[in-house]
């Protein structure tokens, strides 16, 4: 088989692995795939944290001359609902030369590449200034207890190296069809915020002003209204990368989403799907958005409190104080209801984009696509590179996929069939490759 025939290979067989995380479960599928390695004379190593939590390392030897680079992808998988799939969300079915199934985009897909690159650099005795660092982890998907917070703790020498390659970036999106190449340099953080809305009891037979759920619902409403514009770096990077490399007009509306008095108008008018739209809003600002509610004890009785919880996303360089002072003031009138009770707060993360790493990325891109535009880019969610700020190491999004109708990226993630294209397994795989290569000369 050729070295994209057993990506793909590869890619299905770990697929048919159930790492629905709860409760993972990790530990057969890292043991198929050490052995695999092993099968090819490279020390592979098990790494457990718990029975049945387990997280796959190997190291293939540099010449020390320069730090490691880490590729880094996780082997969990969010829940999938069968009933919603037109292919088995775990059976690796291929159907028009596009393979389906619960991690074939988050993150499977990026460990089967990064399993390819590192064999293809073992077979071919690649001349290496760096060790090239694989770790293929458990429990991204549920905070990383038995992941890399683990090995952070426990591993941390797995953990040492100059660069990552992480998951979370490399994709295509359209502006006005200009395909932009994400290269995923910083993300937001996290913030589990509680709205806890007081009132009077009473019988429902006799309704009064002072209910719970009446001011929780004044609160969500408020909630509705956008977190002010707020500009970090890497988003700056982007959209003026992507403002370069459009029509003067749409150029324009790129970089008026910089100027919050002009952000909206361009938002609106921008040439992009509304998806696309969706995920640059989200990166000009701290978003918080609610996701479960709870209140009554029972249908005729007017409850004493009704509670929202919120997902937050605070910006890199945000603090919590910060962001809680932006919500608090986002309530307006109904505040004076509401109890705002914060239960975590997880800052965001940022690197330099301005490497060498940088620009081996885009210069191995614009081989295999010339013309390719690659532009710094803000994950408005958060990946595993949290767990290593602690380390002196810039970690990258970087999973090259070409844009293709249908396979939209965001739309997939976490969503019902989950699905990438041989083509575009194929095409990470040369991109990494050449990138590796670019990085070790």
């Amino acid at each position: 088989m050729t070295n994209h025939e057993q990506a793909v290979a590869r890619l299905q067989e770990m697929l048919r692995f159930d790492t629905t995380n709860p409760p993972g479960n990790e530990l057969p599928l890292v043991r198929h795939l050490a052995a695999q390695l092993r099968a090819e004379g490279l020390e592979a190593h098990v790494l457990e944290a718990t029975p049945g939590r387990a997280s796959l390392a190997v190291r293939l030897r540099g010449d020390g001359s320069q730090r490691p680079l880490l590729l880094i992808s996780h082997l969990d998988v969010v829940p999938a609902e069968p009933a919603h799939w037109t292919h088995p969300p775990f059976a690796g079915e291929i159907a028009a030369d596009i393979l389906y199934g619960r991690g074939a985009i988050d993150s499977k897909l990026t460990a089967a590449v990064h399993l390819q690159v590192l064999l293809m650099a073992h077979r071919q005795k690649l001349p290496l200034k760096r060790d090239l660092v694989l770790i293929a982890a458990a429990d991204e998907e549920v905070g990383g207890t038995y992941g890399m917070a683990w090995l952070a703790e426990h591993h941390p020498e797995w953990l040492d190296a100059e660069y990552g390659i992480n998951e979370a970036g490399g994709f295509a999106v359209l502006v006005d069809g200009q395909p932009i190449y994400t290269c995923q340099v910083a993300e937001k953080g996290g913030a589990d915020i509680d709205l806890v809305a007081h009132g009077r009891p009473g019988h429902s037979s006799v309704p009064h002003d002072d209910n719970a759920i009446v001011h929780l619902g004044e609160a969500l409403k408020a909630l509705g209204g956008s977190l002010p514009h707020h500009l970090t770096p890497s988003v700056r990077a982007f959209f003026g990368a992507a403002a370069a490399a459009a029509r003067p007009e749409v150029g324009r509306l790129l970089l008026d989403l910089l100027d919050p008095v002009r952000s909206a108008g361009a938002l609106a008018s921008l040439p992009a799907e509304p998806p696309v739209k969706g995920m640059f809003d989200a990166m000009l600002r701290n978003t918080c958005a609610p996701t479960m509610l709870e209140a009554g004890i029972k249908r005729n009785v007017i409850p004493s409190q009704a509670t929202v919880r919120l997902s937050g996303r605070p910006l890199p360089g945000v603090t919590e104080p910060q962001f809680l002072a932006q919500v608090s003031q986002l309530l307006g009138d109904s505040a004076q209801h509401i109890e705002v009770q914060a239960a975590r707060f997880r800052p965001g993360v940022a690197s330099d984009h301005e490497t060498p790493l940088f620009g081996a990325m885009t210069t191995a891109l614009q081989h295999h696509e010339p013309g390719a535009v690659l532009a710094p880019y803000m994950q408005t969610g958060g990946t595993d590179a949290r767990y290593l700020t602690g380390f002196d190491i810039k970690v990258y999004g970087f999973v090259p996929m070409r844009y293709e109708t249908g396979c939209d990226f965001f739309a997939l993630c976490h969503g019902h069939d989950e699905r990438v294209s041989l083509a575009n397994v194929a095409f990470a795989v040369d991109v990494t490759f050449d990138v590796v290569q670019l990085l070790n000369q």
